[in-house]
């Protein structure tokens, strides 16, 4: 591999697992980032510090998403309680996680419990929950993505480090034991 010095360095390694990662978004399925997290694993030695990074860098972009999904959901609250004085949170309590998996029409229903509404606010207002359900279906989604990928990643790294002490302790020496 003399002629590719890109495919043993680092900064080029960890770009080309962001960008796969960005990928396998779009894509919606998470195949070319497994395939390259098995690659790194498969080189001898494995690239453990290279997956270290990309499970830090992928920890903080779910820590990312969770919050934008939450910040979605509570831009929804906000604007149904300013716009047509309903709280919505009663009906969100049950499961926080999975709120834009709520029937759109149940919410409507439950706004309309508490206050009837015009054909024309009806109607904008379906128009402002498909539009939150969207961004935070979209959001929820590639959370989902990023936690697999990043536990996929995170069990190999535990399962290279288990093989490394065992591996030391065959040698007659403790773990973490060193030679004089």
């Amino acid at each position: 591999m003399q002629g590719f010095p890109e495919l043993y360095d680092t900064d080029a390694l960890r770009s080309q697992a962001f960008d796969l990662y960005q990928r396998c978004l779009t894509d919606g399925t998470p195949t070319a980032m497994l395939q390259f997290v098995q690659e790194q694993i498969a080189h001898r030695p494995p690239r453990t510090t290279l997956m270290r990074e990309v499970v830090d860098h992928l920890s903080l972009r779910l820590q990312e998403l969770r919050e934008q999904y939450f910040e979605a959901r509570d831009r929804l609250l906000y604007i149904v309680h300013k716009r047509y004085d309903v709280d919505l949170t009663p009906l969100l309590k049950t499961d926080p996680d999975a709120y834009h998996q709520l029937p759109i029409d149940d919410l409507i229903s439950a706004i309309l419990q508490q206050r009837s509404l015009r054909l024309d606010e009806e109607t904008r207002l379906r128009r402002i929950l498909k539009v939150s359900h969207a961004i935070a279906a979209q959001v929820y989604h590639d959370a989902e993505m990023t936690e697999q990928i990043r536990a996929f990643i995170h069990e190999w790294l535990m399962a290279l480090s288990s093989q490394r002490a065992r591996l030391q302790g065959d040698d007659g020496r403790a773990p973490g034991e060193r030679l004089q």
